[in-house]
């Protein structure tokens, strides 16, 4: 089977927090890990079905709720069925994996330190494995991250040949909790709002769009 390219997140992103070079307060972890960078590059589509795909998330700061956003340059979708007449039949049981060396915000100072303190924090987090499943008109997203899982279910939507899912998912699922207080004391003074108090939220709310290929189903 063919992998393809897609941006199914999750998640997992599951998990980006704005955080910068700008005046912090130092926090000590135990033996935190070096997340490496990746030299692997995003598979080829799936000839006539799938043409492309994006994932996008969103995590929050500050009291108040301020949305951080970014993406994975590369999500590996493996398993999926390549004679699927449907979105759903296509994807049903797909292995999706989402390299976290691939996490991209647009800041590389603030990528550096969730890599190295969020998901350092972790254990096993070269990758999030997830994987999508169909149940009685409804769409199932289950997450592994720091070795648990957790299932998800997601709206989705299929229009103009674009296949949507979206949805929220807390970090705390996956005992992730003395992460989330690294990357916060790390980013203490940058997590706070007008409130002065700083916060590090749990929630991330994910997007990921397969753009199916004009002749599918057809």
């Amino acid at each position: 089977m063919k992998k393809l390219n897609m941006a199914l997140a999750i998640c997992v992103a599951m998990s980006m927090y704005s955080c910068t070079n700008k005046t912090e307060e130092k926090v000590e972890t135990t033996e935190v890990k070096e997340v490496s960078t990746t030299t692997e590059e995003a598979t080829e589509i799936v000839e006539g079905v799938i043409r492309k795909s994006s994932v996008e998330w969103t995590a929050y700061k500050t009291t108040e709720k301020v949305g951080v956003t970014g993406h994975f340059d590369v999500v590996l979708v493996k398993d999926a069925k390549e004679d699927g007449k449907t979105p759903q039949e296509v994807l049903e049981g797909a292995n999706i994996i989402a390299i976290v060396p691939s996490l991209n915000s647009d800041q590389i100072d603030r990528d550096q330190k969730l890599k190295d303190i969020l998901f350092g924090n972790m254990i096993d987090t070269k990758e999030i494995k997830g994987q999508l499943h169909f149940r009685d008109g409804k769409t199932y997203l289950n997450l592994t991250l720091n070795k648990a899982s957790k299932e998800y279910e997601v709206k989705s939507t299929f229009e103009n040949n674009v296949f949507t899912i979206d949805g929220t998912i807390d970090l705390l699922d996956f005992n992730a909790s003395k992460a989330l207080e690294a990357l916060n004391q790390a980013c203490l003074e940058l997590h706070k709002g007008a409130d002065g108090v700083s916060k590090t939220w749990s929630e991330v709310h994910i997007k990921g769009q397969v753009e199916f290929s004009e002749g599918f189903g057809k």
